[in-house]
């Protein structure tokens, strides 16, 4: 067998939307229209069994778009299943990318970087099967303007590429995009310190006490009985947080309130200008054992010195509370939350996991080991216990087995030969539901000589025209039934810990079905991440009627083109002021659904123009790589929590304009 198998061009068809011509033998280019296009391999050219004889699919990408180019790399199976690689490449440079094969199997959403190479993640079903690949496709996502990329060496590999590339500087000693020049970009060292000792003086002059505001950021004009800590009431018409005192909140807050959004060094050394050495002055830029550089923190120290890390911290609480924001909100800086007397949610780390697990971060919820994990899981909260500033806790953040929607998580669990606890509890269950395996068998149309031959995977139809209407019942009653143990058995063990303090739930990326909500009881306050324009009125609605509990959203963002970065997030707008103006319809439309309680914006920092850990780069934060905040967005932020208390009382109608949505560069 070769060491690898080439894909030339002339085995793809492109489709209405895509130009696909030749550059060499080996290379070809894709021009694709403003909509999105693609090619796709022709039926025939590639034997089914080189997809699982082969690692590896291996290629060389460029491209001088004006933003991140986000590439879709799509295989399919005979049953119509579907995985893609969604693969982030910055313009300008050549980049080697590898998509291992082996993640086919579903299990991963977020995938490690190669260098060069900025977020890789996999959309689509829990698994295909890579013995019966039938298509695989190439294309582009919708942009403002066509597409060109130009595509060299693809080919099936048994190896990943040798990544070697040559020193190309793509960032200044800022950390500021080269080679682009906008309104707001700090012109050297020393500006950027004029400036932020100028805020910094400023900031010491303003006092924030008094007003219509409580020392908890509850507002004064509408008060409940106080219990000492935050809490939840229904007034009979809309759903508020309670503060400590008694006073009335809806909670804005701001997630990752810290100084940095750290650059990841390893794999990009070769668009990295000379960067201090990691003793001296400069060393607490440095990270994550040398592998993360925050130039955030390194203009922090240029400006400030030594004191660098107190003046940060007293520049940003007068900035947070001069524009509004009353809550500090997941994964904020530790030293931050101590000095500042906002409120503040706390994020549990570590949930529960099992060695075993069903589906990507899905435990095995009936083993004695979940319940001990969880016990372990829920101690984190005994030192926070007597805390009044702390709203509550989150359990979790977006768990990746809910990226899938309509996850058979009993057919995950059945076509695994691992003997989960969790299987036997479901053989139980239906043994005690049928009663006789002769019941099961004429339910399933199925040949079991006992309950027990569920464990040979071999017996199992999870899919297909053999599923009979029982079957699929049962598989969905045990999926509610695990998920329901998933949330309770944590949930239980937090609130026996920490009775004081709200459950402010899990976060979910999207609620895909009415099954995510089981067992959610339990919480306090449903929270979850909504990446849309504004909050969705009607499935708040449904949500807290379901539950008899209020909501909350943990994560929105909107990023604009305008500006030295080069990807603009889930949801993006034109301009600065655009983008400010999103923020203000999205708060004040929230504020005006009963059942919604707080929205949290992600995140302070801008991401690095190379990317975090995982490879993200999006233009979201309220302050740039040199702490200059955005001043269209943040002045509209401002009205909006002005505003806002009037809303949401009905004084007042939420500001209306729609933003204008422009197509994403996101991952």
């Amino acid at each position: 067998m070769s060491l690898s198998v080439s894909f030339p061009m002339e085995w793809f068809k492109s489709d209405p939307h895509t130009q696909l011509t030749a550059t060499s033998s080996e290379a070809f280019q894709l021009i694709t229209t403003p909509e999105g296009g693609g090619i796709e391999l022709q039926p025939g050219q590639l034997e089914s069994a080189a997809w699982c004889d082969y690692g590896f699919v291996n290629a060389e990408v460029y491209h001088e778009s004006h933003d991140v180019l986000v590439l879709l790399f799509s295989f399919y199976d005979r049953d119509h299943r579907v995985i893609t690689y969604h693969v982030g490449i910055l313009p300008g440079v050549r980049t080697k990318i590898c998509l291992p094969l082996i993640h086919l199997n579903g299990e991963k959403l977020f995938l490690p970087r190669y260098p060069g190479v900025m977020q890789t993640v996999l959309r689509g079903d829990a698994g295909i099967d890579r013995k019966h690949i039938t298509r695989f496709s190439i294309a582009t996502l919708p942009s403002t303007t066509s597409r060109a990329v130009q595509i060299s060496g693809l080919a099936l590999s048994l190896t990943e590429p040798v990544f070697e590339y040559e020193q190309q500087p793509y960032i200044d000693d800022l950390g500021q995009l080269k080679g682009r020049g906008w309104p707001g970009k700090t012109v050297d060292a020393e500006a950027l310190t004029d400036r932020l000792r100028e805020e910094r003086q400023l900031a010491a002059q303003v006092d924030h006490s008094g007003g219509d505001l409580s020392r908890y950021g509850g507002w004064k004009a509408l008060r409940f009985a106080p219990t000492g800590y935050f809490r939840t009431e229904f007034d009979g018409s809309r759903w508020w947080f309670v503060d400590p005192e008694g006073y009335a909140l809806f909670s804005t807050g701001m997630d990752c309130v810290g100084p940095a959004c750290s650059m990841h060094v390893t794999g990009m050394e070769h668009l990295i200008p000379s960067l201090p050495e990691r003793e001296g002055i400069y060393q607490e830029a440095w990270s994550q054992d040398g592998e993360e550089f925050s130039f955030e923190i390194a203009n922090l120290i240029t400006a400030f010195g030594a004191e660098w890390r107190s003046n940060w911290v007293a520049m940003t609480d007068f900035r947070l509370q001069q524009w509004g924001f009353n809550t500090i909100g997941n994964w904020s800086n530790d030293l931050f939350i101590k000095e500042s007397q906002l409120p503040y949610v706390y994020p549990l780390v570590d949930f529960p996991m099992t060695e075993q697990s069903i589906f990507r971060d899905f435990p095995d919820v009936f083993s004695p080991e979940y319940e001990r994990n969880a016990g372990s899981f829920a101690e984190q909260l005994l030192p926070l216990r007597e805390d009044q500033r702390m709203v509550g806790y989150f359990m979790r953040n977006e768990p990746h087995w809910a990226f899938v929607d309509g996850l058979n998580l009993t057919g995950q669990m059945l076509k695994s030969p691992v003997r989960y606890a969790s299987k036997k509890e479901f053989i139980r269950w239906l043994a005690e539901k049928y009663k006789t395996v002769e019941q099961l068998n004429m339910a399933w149309d199925s040949v079991f000589e006992e309950f027990e031959d569920l464990y040979d995977v071999s017996n199992v139809n999870v899919t297909g025209d053999n599923l009979t209407s029982a079957r699929e019942v049962d598989y969905n009653q045990f999926n509610r039934i695990m998920i329901r143990r998933y949330v309770e058995v944590p949930a239980c063990l937090c609130k026996q810990t920490d009775p004081n303090h709200l459950n402010l739930g899990m976060r979910y990326a999207w609620v895909g079905s009415d099954e995510v909500l089981e067992g959610c009881e339990w919480f306090d306050v449903f929270s979850m991440n909504c990446y849309q324009f504004s909050p969705d009125k009607e499935q708040i609605a449904q949500i807290s009627g379901r539950l008899n509990k209020p909501v909350m959203i943990g994560e929105y963002h909107f990023g604009a083109a305008e500006g030295g970065m080069l990807a603009y997030g889930i949801r993006a707008v034109a301009t600065q002021k655009e983008r400010g103006e999103a923020y203000r319809y999205y708060v004040e439309q929230g504020a005006a659904i009963p059942q919604l309680i707080g929205v949290h914006y992600f995140q302070w920092n801008d991401q690095p123009v190379l990317g975090r850990y995982d490879g993200e780069n999006y233009q979201i934060g309220v302050v740039d790589v040199c702490n200059r905040p955005y001043e269209p967005f943040v002045q509209a932020a401002k009205k909006a929590h002005d505003q806002m208390y009037q809303v949401r009382t009905g004084r007042t109608a939420p500001y209306n304009i729609v933003p204008i949505e422009i197509p994403k560069t996101g991952f």
